[in-house]
């Protein structure tokens, strides 16, 4: 089976993986902290250089951006927790994406700084650092998506008008 066949299981299976983190929420502490406030500062200063089509993004707006509306769209606790756990998810498995990208980037490079580079790995190196910024991508954006089915359809245009 090709990493192309298998992105869409993946990410079902990633939708499917989040439910249970959903039904949680109550559970869940707030995210604040200085833990988190750092773990948001890494996420934003790696985002642009770690995903493959960051615009993807402008059309389906992060969690933050919702929350950042929530006396405005009219959010309920309950629906500001389920964004929390959502954005404590989607920040913490992009970071360790990221991780990856970042050791096989360095891996690359300094393959490629040698004098005599087998351009097969060199290929193959290269084609894995897109894969793994396509898959932390399309992971990011999924959780966007869910953030967007926390909202009922009347948050969502009005959502649509705050943009």
């Amino acid at each position: 089976m090709t990493k192309k066949a298998l992105i869409l299981p993946l990410l079902s299976a990633l939708f499917i993986a989040s439910a249970p983190l959903l039904a949680q929420a109550d559970n869940l502490p707030p995210l604040t902290g200085a833990k988190t406030a750092k773990m948001f500062n890494d996420f934003r200063s790696q985002a642009g250089k770690n995903f493959l089509l960051p615009q993807v993004f402008k059309n389906h707006p992060g969690v933050t951006f919702i929350l950042s509306h929530a006396k405005d769209l009219g959010l309920t606790d309950r629906q500001i927790k389920r964004l929390k756990v959502i954005r404590r998810t989607m920040l913490a498995r992009s970071l360790a994406q990221f991780k990856k990208i970042n050791a096989q980037r360095k891996a690359y490079l300094a393959m490629a700084e040698k004098p005599r580079v087998d351009s097969k790995k060199l290929h193959k190196n290269l084609h894995d650092i897109a894969w793994l910024m396509a898959q932390a991508t399309a992971d990011h954006l999924t959780g966007h998506l869910n953030a967007a089915k926390v909202l009922t359809p009347a948050q969502l245009k009005k959502l649509a008008s705050i943009k």
